[in-house]
């Protein structure tokens, strides 16, 4: 099954930044993940196991009691990989 890469914004109610920010951290997928201004309030990138693995883990965030709504971005050619400022 081919990995896959997406880039997903999370907008949330209420302000609740730290408590989806935490059920991020817990999450194998994730890669990174930053609380941001604009449109969403967290947007974060992860590698799943196919669209199907994708689905199942928007799905699953989805259900979380702050997110009001996701958008998700699908990584269909690595131009650039970031690595960590020092």
């Amino acid at each position: 099954m081919e990995e896959i890469r997406a880039m997903i914004g999370i907008k949330s109610r209420g302000g609740r930044l730290g408590e989806i920010g935490n059920l991020l951290k817990d999450r194998p997928e994730v890669i990174c993940a930053y609380e941001v201004t604009g449109d969403f309030d967290i947007v974060f990138m992860g590698t799943f196991k196919g669209m199907m693995g994708l689905e199942k883990f928007v799905k699953a965030v989805l259900q979380w009691k702050y997110v009001e709504r996701t958008t998700t971005f699908v990584s269909i050619n690595t131009i650039k990989e970031c690595h960590k400022v020092q």
